[in-house]
């Protein structure tokens, strides 16, 4: 599946991340609000593969608007206009073994992420009314994705084959 090249996805090109730059990437835009739904700041979160040859993703990142000086417009209008600048500065990137992301509130849109650490924040995402649900859909989709293809601990021969004989699994053929 194609995303378009967004913020984050940008961010990652113009840096200097390696393999990230070239990346599977799904992001969107989120403000972190607080648990009663109080807007906090804004914030970029993309869920990654770190390479091609992966199924699902395995990184989060996540990213905040860095906003630099107006700078004058160079366009021939006879006034002078301000634009405005933003680019993003990535500020956490995890594997996502290490994080669990719940739907908090669907019908808000909002996103429950915890960290391994104790850590919890909650998201809401950003975007065009009409686009909101689809997009949060899309999300949805990705996160029972995550829940149900994931294991913590890796499956051993014993879980995959328990009738084949114990010797070839433990590399003695005699």
């Amino acid at each position: 599946m194609n995303f378009p090249v967004g913020d984050l996805q940008k961010c990652l090109a113009s840096g200097e991340y390696g393999k990230l730059k070239d990346c599977p990437l799904f992001e969107s835009n989120f403000v972190q609000v607080t648990r009663s739904g109080e807007v906090a700041n804004r914030v970029t979160v993309g869920i990654a593969a770190s390479s091609h040859s992966l199924e699902l993703p395995d990184l989060l990142l996540l990213a905040r608007p860095i906003e630099y000086p107006m700078e004058e417009c160079t366009c021939e209008h006879p006034e002078p206009k301000l634009i405005k600048r933003e680019e993003l500065q990535l500020i956490a990137l995890m594997p996502l073994k290490f994080v669990r992301i719940y739907v908090h509130e669907a019908n808000r849109h909002q996103l429950k992420v915890c960290l391994a650490n104790g850590r919890k924040f909650y998201l809401q995402l950003l975007g065009h009314p009409q686009k909101l649900d689809y997009v949060f859909g899309q999300w949805v989709r990705l996160l029972y994705r995550l829940r149900f293809y994931r294991t913590d601990a890796p499956i051993s021969y014993q879980q995959v084959y328990p009738n084949y004989p114990r010797r070839y699994l433990s590399g003695n053929s005699s």
